[in-house]
């Protein structure tokens, strides 16, 4: 299986998770009022797979040029939707691989150009994408994937002014794809992950290098991978001065 599903492969995902997350709801007896009912996103969410399994090009030409960013972000609210079902329903496990079936989405819309306004679930299956991955060349396409995302999401959450909150997904996605870029070892996109870090998070940063610098100097990475982590921490230093 492809490490970030196509659209097909994640709708074949999302129809081997919601099994479970439809059976445990109808056994639950929930009294829901106007909530709506993961019965009603399912059948949302299969709508929306088979307009996503459809080439751009041969939508109606008179929807609007951002219409694919807006059905892309509609497709992750949803998501994010049932998730949350699955998890008050105790399907764990559906919630996790619901997460991953994001980062499909999330790929889809930075194919189309689009903007990406819904980031936390995203954020929570790239992790546990990066977090079960030992191939450089597997972390390397998650941190590609991580830096396409960074752009697609600056849009709304670039300011991030919300120091307070160490847990905001913005912050943990910039932190992710600095680890990422160094796992997989690639000193270009190390780079362009420290310098995010260093705009976006210069409170962050310092420790990170810091930190960064122990564990490349402690693992079996390569010469330039150390020398770029170096720089990167000799680099945070002196601006802290």
């Amino acid at each position: 299986m492809a490490l970030i599903l196509d659209i097909p492969g994640a709708q074949k995902r999302l129809e081997q998770y919601a099994n479970p997350i439809l059976s445990a709801f109808a056994e639950s007896g929930i009294a829901t009022g106007e909530q709506i009912t993961p019965p009603m996103i399912v059948d949302a969410l299969r709508q929306l797979f088979t307009l996503l399994a459809t080439e751009v090009a041969s939508w109606d030409p008179a929807l609007p040029d951002d219409e694919p960013e807006r059905i892309g972000d509609l497709t992750i609210g949803l998501l994010m939707d049932l998730a949350t079902w699955a998890d008050r329903l105790g399907e764990r496990q559906a919630k996790i691989a619901l997460e991953m079936v994001t980062v499909s989405i999330a790929a889809w819309v930075c194919n189309q150009h689009g903007a990406i306004h819904t980031l936390e679930p995203i954020v929570n299956g790239l992790a546990i994408l990066a977090n079960s991955r030992v191939e450089t060349d597997e972390l390397r396409s998650l941190a590609q994937l991580m830096g396409q995302v960074k752009e697609a999401a600056s849009a709304d959450y670039a300011t991030d002014l919300d120091g307070a909150d160490p847990r905001r997904p913005w912050r943990i996605l910039l932190l992710n794809w600095g680890i990422t870029a160094t796992r997989a070892q690639d000193p270009a996109e190390m780079r362009s992950a420290f310098a995010a870090l260093l705009r976006h998070l210069p409170a962050d940063a310092a420790l990170f290098f810091q930190e960064g610098r122990q564990q490349v100097a402690q693992g079996d990475f390569p010469d330039e991978v150390r020398a770029v982590m170096e720089e990167a921490a000799e680099g945070a230093g002196r601006s802290l001065h």
